[in-house]
C-alpha cells in the first residue's frame, strides 16, 4: 500500500476509501492493509443493498443491469424495479469521499 511507503519516511497519513465489506456489511472490506494503515475514513460500502422504484420511462435496455457489477441474476423485479448493490449505478461510490448523487422525478 502507499500508505506503508508514505508512513516509512515519517508522513502520518489517514487514508479515504469506499470498501466492499458485503452486502451484510460484514466481510473483510479491504483487499489490503499494513499495521500503518492505523486511520482510516470509510467514505461507505459500495456492496450495500438499494431497492429502486420502478420508473414511468426508460431509456435503454434494463437487462445489462444483472451483468453489470453491483447486479445480478434476478435482480429485476417483476413490478419493473431493481434490487442491487450501490456500486451498479454508475457514479455512487468514490473513493475520495467527496460528491453528491441524487435524483429528480418528474
Amino acid at each position: 500500500m502507499l500508505c506503508k511507503k508514505i508512513e516509512d519516511h515519517g508522513i502520518r497519513t489517514v487514508l479515504i476509501t469506499d470498501e466492499f465489506a458485503g452486502r451484510d456489511g460484514a466481510s473483510q472490506s479491504l483487499a489490503d492493509t499494513v499495521p500503518q494503515a492505523d486511520a482510516l475514513i470509510s467514505v461507505g460500502n459500495a456492496n450495500e443493498m438499494v431497492t429502486l422504484p420502478p420508473l414511468t420511462r426508460v431509456i435503454g435496455d434494463l437487462k445489462p443491469v444483472e451483468s453489470i457489477a453491483g447486479g445480478f441474476d434476478g435482480c429485476l423485479a417483476a413490478s419493473g424495479g431493481v434490487d442491487i448493490e450501490i456500486q451498479a449505478i454508475i457514479g455512487a461510490t468514490c473513493q475520495l469521499g467527496f460528491g453528491k448523487l441524487s435524483a429528480q422525478g418528474y
